[in-house]
């Protein structure tokens, strides 16, 4: 069968999915105009891969013969390790570069899973199976795979089997003979425009009282019992943004979802771990081993627009010869420098897994994924302070257009050579990059999306060659080394 295509994508969204928005029941997915724009913009991934300039990045052949989708091919060379890499900065540089969420990192704790089939194997011979199976079946079918990673967790101070309400924290009800009924809830980001969703074990203490809520599997994002209460939209009020007026966040909002599970029946050849709270504590530090990969991608795209929209500024204000603006675009080029470094470098170093697959360099990632989630905010701030108060204090594109406003407009926000109208779209770019709704749920996400930093720090402490840093202190301080 030939990989899905833009209108068989939105058509497969028809499929009786339960979504709420503002309180009211959406009919259509495909159409409704706060899902809209998301859904025209995976659909566009969705054509990337039969566009002749782009399929090549976009797919490759399988050993029956069949193309298969690249985002879901687990790597087993270098060269597999970079075509993944380029093909995220493809759709990055194809369709926008704040996007967050089209499948590339959310599939790859199915990869780790099938990388680790002699510890599944010990536990249930069924795990293993079942994430072959369905990376298998997303390479030859393409569906978009999301995520459901975060609980609500309720109160903090206490564990998952110790909350007041047990569904705070994503559980096993009851097992039966056609699969594990599943009750709790997940905040993801693409999963009302998604088809499946990859379910991870809750974080906590891994104790047996916590049996319960180790439980990992694809959910079927259309299942009897899922219901999907999205976020408020950016506009605070329910209404369509402006294009001219909001450039990323009228088009790139990806409505953020509350996924509620009631009593969800979860096939057993879904299931990928159930009820092995050991097992689960054990594969839940793996899952940052691709996935980051496709985190500093896009950390390098937005790092990119930022000193784009630096260099655009300075450029319409005359400051760009000013040595003070270039120290501080400097500064946002170096950070997008050295995302470029990390990406590179773990690529390069790569490690070969237990199972002969390729995972990027685990020391150079995970330090990277640490950087960028460190200081993305603090080169947001330089670009505010690069520009100022004035893309608070804008006006619409009402008043542009207005006849009894426009002169006005054109006169005061006119600069140099620079017209009103081209002042104003960067200056709304900058705006929706720095002081809108979008750009603070863009850096909350860079903050917390790899998990918070504490647990980053964590992975790269696991990660580092402790033994070679100590050896070198030792010989320097005229220790005997180990």
């Amino acid at each position: 069968m030939a990989l899905m295509t833009a209108e068989q994508y939105r058509e497969s969204l028809r499929d009786g999915r339960q979504v709420w928005v503002s309180g009211e029941k959406v009919e259509d997915v495909a159409t409704h105009p706060a899902l809209k724009p998301m859904v025209d913009a995976i659909a566009r991934i969705y054509d990337m891969h039969h566009d002749p300039k782009t399929r090549d990045l976009m797919t490759y052949t399988r050993e029956d013969g069949t193309l298969g989708a690249r985002t879901y091919q687990v790597p087993t060379t270098k060269e597999e390790l970079r075509a993944r890499r380029l093909m995220t900065t493809a759709i990055l540089d194809d369709i926008c570069p704040t996007i967050d969420r089209f499948g590339d990192e959310t599939v790859t704790p199915l990869f780790v899973l099938a990388n680790r089939k002699e510890l599944l194997d010990k536990y249930d011979e069924r795990y293993h199976k079942n994430a072959v199976a369905w990376i298998e079946r997303l390479q030859r079918d393409n569906l978009f795979m999301t995520s459901g990673n975060t609980d609500v967790k309720g109160d903090r101070s206490k564990q998952p089997w110790q909350q007041d309400d047990l569904d705070m924290n994503t559980r096993v009800v009851r097992e039966t003979p056609e699969g594990v009924i599943i009750r709790g809830a997940k905040f993801e980001t693409g999963a009302p425009y998604g088809h499946v969703a990859f379910i991870k074990p809750t974080v906590g203490y891994w104790c047996e009282e916590n049996r319960d809520f180790a439980i990992a599997c694809v959910l079927k994002l259309n299942a009897p019992g899922v219901r999907h209460i999205c976020r408020r939209r950016l506009s605070g009020n329910n209404t369509d943004l402006n294009s001219f007026e909001n450039p990323l966040a009228a088009r790139f909002d990806e409505l953020d979802t509350l996924i509620v599970f009631d009593d969800v029946l979860i096939p057993w050849e879904d299931v990928l771990i159930c009820r092995h709270h050991e097992l689960a504590a054990y594969i839940r530090s793996d899952f940052s081993r691709w996935s980051a990969q496709a985190f500093l991608v896009r950390s390098q795209a937005k790092a990119e627009l930022l000193v784009g929209a630096a260099l655009l500024n300075a450029e319409q204000a005359g400051t760009l010869n000013m040595p003070p603006v270039r120290s501080k675009i400097a500064q946002l080029m170096a950070y997008k420098a050295t995302i470029d470094g990390f990406l590179l470098g773990a690529e390069e170093a790569c490690q070969t897994t237990e199972s002969g697959f390729v995972m990027p360099n685990q020391q150079i990632q995970n330090a990277g994924r640490v950087y960028c989630s460190m200081n993305y905010g603090k080169m947001v701030d330089l670009l505010r302070d690069l520009v100022g108060g004035t893309p608070v204090m804008l006006p619409d594109e009402a008043m542009l257009r207005s006849p009894e406003t426009r002169a006005d407009v054109e006169k005061f926000f006119r600069v140099g050579n620079y017209d009103a109208e081209t002042r104003l779209r960067v200056m709304s770019l900058v705006h929706d990059l720095t002081a809108s709704a979008y750009a603070g749920r863009a850096t909350s996400y860079s903050m917390f999306a790899e998990t918070p930093v504490f647990a980053q720090e964590g992975a790269l402490f696991a990660s580092f060659e402790k033994d070679k840093a100590v050896n070198r202190a030792k010989e320097m301080a005229g220790l005997p080394v180990s």
